[in-house]
């Protein structure tokens, strides 16, 4: 059959309160069974929601095409305020947490949102864990989760706020410090972070460190996208070089 680009709303309650969280899932159909063909997943996180971040955001929709292009099956939800998600933006990031794990929970439940309602999917190899600015900060606390997936998951962190992180997370810092010490000692799991212009940690041989010249915390012009596009590129590259599952 010819490939056949599908693009669902989805609606997923909430782990953390059952609050309806709401996700663009997009892929390719390449079997007529799409429970058949296997694909590799992204999650993407946005920015801040009061300060007006959603998954339309540019660089969630840039990162999204992205990896649409290379075949990888996409979900780009909304944390709790944002968008079409009920609920609002918390103060501590908790409920924030459980609405990233509620995503990864629906890839690793082969699409399982409740007993009678099922999203047909393809079946999901690895994970690559992406957040954006509010949603990177959010996305280190899947380190902490007890939950084991059927799925190897990698990390990409784009500016990561580090210097803000007591306003967003009302001043509990030190858990998200902790989640990301933890993300950083793992010896198996692969991260890349990138920052524009501000280089706040450094790397190993299991994460890299990106600092994209000229490029500010917005990337406001097409151009500092494209330079975002193609250093997860050439990351993607060394991954499959190396023979690891994302």
């Amino acid at each position: 059959m010819t490939q056949q680009k599908i693009v669902q709303e989805i609606f997923l309650p909430s782990i953390h309160d059952g609050i309806r969280l709401e996700a663009r899932l997009s892929y390719w159909k390449t079997k007529e069974n799409v429970q058949e063909q296997e694909d590799k997943a992204v999650i993407i996180s946005h920015p801040y929601g009061p300060l007006g971040g959603n998954n339309n955001n540019n660089v969630v929709v840039a990162v999204e095409n992205f990896f649409l292009r290379k075949g990888y099956l996409t979900l780009a939800f909304n944390f709790r305020g944002s968008g079409k998600s009920k609920g609002r933006t918390s103060w501590t990031g908790e409920p924030e947490n459980n609405d990233f794990r509620t995503m990864l929970n629906f890839l690793a439940n082969s699409g399982k949102i409740s007993d009678d309602n099922i999203v047909i999917i393809p079946k999901i190899s690895g994970v690559i864990i992406i957040g954006y600015s509010y949603g990177s900060l959010m996305a280190t606390s899947l380190t902490s989760s007890p939950t084991q997936y059927p799925f190897t998951t990698s990390f990409v962190l784009i500016s990561l706020p580090l210097s803000v992180i007591w306003f967003l997370t009302f001043f509990r810092s030190s858990a998200y410090q902790t989640n990301l010490q933890n993300l950083l000692s793992s010896s198996s799991t692969r991260v890349l972070f990138i920052f524009g212009d501000n280089n706040n940690v450094l790397g190993n041989e299991r994460w890299n460190v990106v600092e994209l010249k000229g490029v500010d915390h917005f990337f406001v012009y097409q151009q500092m996208e494209d330079v975002l596009i193609d250093v997860i590129q050439k990351w993607l590259q060394v991954d499959s070089t190396s023979g690891s599952e994302n």
